[in-house]
């Protein structure tokens, strides 16, 4: 193992180890998406990162992120609003797998329905306009809507509708990640 990758783990587990309040690692699947994501809570904010790739339009995209978030406890609306920096490797028609980047704005938000408080609705928007989209990239956006079940304390099973859409500067226009999935969550 290099150096790199040594210190990025002794990093982690440190600020890990010191910060952390707790953690959500998440996984949705169909037949040709696979996507994980992780968020460490360090209180009023949190650090995620995740990852999609999707064989049905050979592209895959990651993101890090920061949210400020208010997850209260006392009521049924949990909020976060940050930015996520995204790289996306896409094959476009071209048949050259082309990088972006773009520093996305948005949030989510969780609503836990006080009648059944096994169920709640989650959603997302992230959205990168062309002045913090980088190469040939003239903006993208990200949306992901989930019924969620609370499986467990600690877990939720969920259905989702969820879509990138990536704009080049040559007005063509790509689709990842969309339609509806099956995933669950783990906090820990």
């Amino acid at each position: 193992m290099n150096f790199t990758y040594k210190t990025l783990l002794l990093t982690v587990g440190l600020l890990g180890g010191s910060f952390v309040h707790a953690s959500t690692a998440g996984v949705s699947l169909t037949n040709e998406t696979i996507k994980g994501d992780v968020n460490l809570d360090m209180g009023p904010f949190g650090v995620n990162a995740g990852v999609t790739n999707d064989t049905e339009t050979n592209s895959s995209s990651a993101h890090v992120g920061l949210t400020v978030q208010d997850s209260g406890g006392n009521g049924p609306l949990e909020t976060g609003l940050g930015i996520r920096l995204n790289v996306i490797d896409a094959d476009l028609n071209d048949d050259d797998n082309e990088f972006s980047v773009a520093l996305s704005l948005g949030g989510w938000y969780r609503y836990t329905l006080q009648q059944a408080n096994r169920l709640s609705i989650y959603g997302s928007l992230y959205y990168a306009p062309e002045v913090l989209s980088f190469s040939n990239l003239n903006h993208t956006y990200t949306y992901d809507f989930r019924l969620e079940y609370l499986t467990m304390r600690n877990a939720r099973a969920y259905i989702s509708y969820a879509n990138t859409v990536i704009i080049y500067d040559d007005e063509s226009r790509k689709e990842i990640n969309k339609g509806f999935s099956v995933g669950a969550t783990v906090d820990f």
